[in-house]
């Protein structure tokens, strides 16, 4: 990478609260954002496991909270409109939005935020020539290890009318507090900590090929891989290691902070996007099933990219850089295999007409404009076609 003919523009902000037990300070971060009272987003399975009893519980006895739990695994339309006319009704003045959950209940507090201060449909929020009032501020409280969203003011909405993903986004709504309680993720079970891992590791394979990539991002990114693909496996297998859930929670966090810096994602998200709207498909086992095959596109333009990862990747042991860069493409699958299984779509079956759907709707996704490689229709649905383990009979 030529440092002498770009120029960067980066901004960090926001407060990082890090540590097991940290969450017992989220009443004090609240009232550092001029809070007097919490508004907590968060889905029901959050719910029922008790943590946001746990982070209630921990609210000074003036602050008054309450508990929207009306996200879905892949937030829609209509859960932002419910959440946002229930956070009008507890009152917005000296209000905190609290996202305390994995990336749809923070993506859904963002634009919960943000719909209750400007109203309308909740689709006209993406309107890029809308002047949006500003949202409430937000604290993030993640519990899982893999989305990062706490990293940024941007949330994937699916439009229950259109059946596609969208972003909603705005800087008052990027998290100004963040707190990191690895004791938090500790329920999570083998199949959504593998899941929501990968999803993390995407995050920085994709920040470091991406074609906005910049020396801040690959610093981030390629020390997230190694933590990623080093801890990884122990948090599947042993849920309760403490170390685990510390490394990968921090490890998501900076795979999320290297892809903030202005890489954005790229050619994995936009099909891992519609994949989730159109079909339903958790949005971190899309990802591990199409991630090898991106990598594996992208290589003929992203090689030395791929070969830098693979020395964290821990397979490195070649002069060639394209042998280095084939050997972390492997590594990936492995990793992958070995966290969720070799077959990561083995129940999703896709007509031929929703899969040119599906096509279409990566081809249109914002993010894919990041990709170091564009792709043509045949080969994004060759992509979905070697991922897809089972597919319908030809069908309209």
């Amino acid at each position: 990478m030529s440092l002498s003919r770009r120029s960067l523009d980066l901004g960090f902000h926001g407060r990082l609260s890090f540590g097991v037990g940290s969450v017992d300070g989220i009443g004090g971060l609240v009232a550092g954002c001029g809070g007097r009272r919490a508004f907590i987003v968060t889905d029901p399975g959050v719910s029922r496991a008790g943590v946001t009893d746990l982070v209630q519980q921990k609210f000074p006895p003036e602050m008054y909270s309450v508990v929207f739990e009306g996200v879905t695994p892949n937030p829609t339309t209509d859960d932002v409109e419910s959440g946002a006319s229930a956070l009008r009704d507890f009152g917005i003045e000296q209000t905190v939005v609290v996202a305390v959950g994995g990336g749809s209940a923070m993506d859904a507090a963002k634009a919960i935020s943000l719909h209750a201060t400007n109203g309308g449909p909740a689709r006209d929020l993406a309107d890029p020539a809308s002047q949006l009032v500003p949202g409430l501020p937000i604290v993030a409280v993640p519990t899982t290890a893999g989305t990062a969203a706490e990293t940024n003011g941007f949330g994937v909405i699916t439009d229950v009318v259109g059946e596609r993903k969208f972003y909603i986004g705005h800087e008052s709504v990027k998290p100004r507090r963040c707190v990191l309680d690895p004791a938090l993720t500790v329920g999570l079970p083998p199949g959504i900590t593998a899941a929501t891992g990968i999803d993390a590791l995407s995050h920085a394979l994709e920040a470091l090929m991406s074609r906005n990539a910049n020396p801040v991002a690959d610093g981030l990114a390629l020390h997230a891989v190694g933590m990623i693909s080093g801890w990884l496996p122990t948090a599947v297998a042993r849920g309760g290691d403490l170390e685990a859930r510390s490394q990968m929670l921090f490890a998501s966090n900076l795979a999320g902070q290297a892809f903030a810096t202005g890489t954005g994602l790229g050619l994995c998200h936009a099909i891992a996007h519609p994949l989730g709207a159109r079909l339903g498909v958790p949005h971190g086992v899309a990802i591990a099933g199409v991630l090898p095959g991106v990598m594996d596109f992208n290589l003929p333009v992203s090689a030395e990219k791929i070969s830098q990862a693979a020395s964290p990747l821990g397979v490195a042991r070649s002069p060639s850089c394209e042998e280095n860069a084939r050997a972390g493409v492997e590594a990936v699958k492995n990793l992958i295999a070995r966290v969720m299984g070799g077959n990561v779509l083995p129940g999703v079956t896709v007509a031929d007409g929703m899969l040119a759907r599906i096509v279409q709707d990566c081809l249109k996704d914002p993010v894919i404009s990041n990709t170091p490689r564009m792709p043509s229709f045949n080969q994004v649905e060759e992509i979905l076609r070697d991922a897809v383990l089972q597919r319908a009979p030809h069908s309209a």
